[in-house]
């Protein structure tokens, strides 16, 4: 979610005249928001390009997390489904996972394609192997 986020960037329309880094923005001036920028942005993330699922573990990881983690938005205009999709998530993983080993596809490596939504350019080419297990006593 923090390297591919599922929308990679989106709009906002500034509702009041701000300054925003030494810079004006006017009222109704249009502001792109980019997770996909935000969160791999080197003064914010320990090696930022880099999947590391224990960087959250560390003060700057939980600190970074709350200021520059958005990967469906903030605030008023947060996703909806965003609670629904991680929970959805997690459980498909969950129940593939228990009974597959999932590897990717030599020579098949995805390459991530902004759209509306983050996808593989080719798709996701991956291999299910099962897992043996016991038959229940």
């Amino acid at each position: 979610m923090r390297l591919y986020p599922p929308v990679p960037m989106y709009l906002r329309e500034a509702v009041k005249p701000e300054t925003f880094r030494g810079r004006s923005v006017p009222k109704g001036a249009q502001i792109v928001i980019s997770p996909w920028h935000l969160h791999r942005h080197e003064r914010l993330w320990d090696r930022p390009d880099e999947f590391d699922p224990t960087h959250w573990d560390t003060k700057e990881g939980r600190e970074s997390s709350r200021k520059a983690y958005i990967p469906f938005s903030l605030g008023a205009r947060v996703c909806p489904g965003s609670a629904f999709a991680m929970t959805e998530g997690t459980l498909i993983l969950a129940m593939i996972l228990r009974h597959y080993r999932v590897a990717l596809v030599p020579g098949r490596e995805p390459v991530p394609a902004a759209q509306l939504t983050v996808r593989g350019r080719d798709g996701i080419w991956l291999s299910l192997t099962p897992r043996h297990t016991e038959p229940p006593a």
